[in-house]
């Protein structure tokens, strides 16, 4: 989900390796101006919540209907973004 908002940052000419900067760019953008449904903006801080777990804490342990979510949220997001990369460019 980071490398494709990555993309769609780099679309817009903005570059950024900081995870929590392109999310709040990508909400700035997208989600509050309503050209793209909240719930993306909701999925993608709730998947960084567990990407900081995953990577900070000692041991992290995911059951599997997390893991599930993780996957179809993925899924779901990868599925709807690349309509915007490849979509003019709307006023930002």
């Amino acid at each position: 989900m980071f490398y494709l908002l990555l993309a769609l940052g780099l679309k817009y000419e903005f570059a950024t390796s900081k995870h929590q900067q392109l999310i709040g760019w990508f909400n700035k953008n997208f989600i509050l101006t309503g050209k793209i449904n909240r719930k993306y903006g909701k999925m993608l801080r709730k998947e960084y919540q567990y990407r900081i777990k995953g990577d900070y804490e000692p041991i992290v342990n995911f059951d599997e209907e997390t893991v599930k979510g993780m996957f179809a949220d993925m899924k779901e997001f990868i599925s709807t973004l690349p309509t915007i990369l490849r979509g003019p460019l709307p006023n930002i």
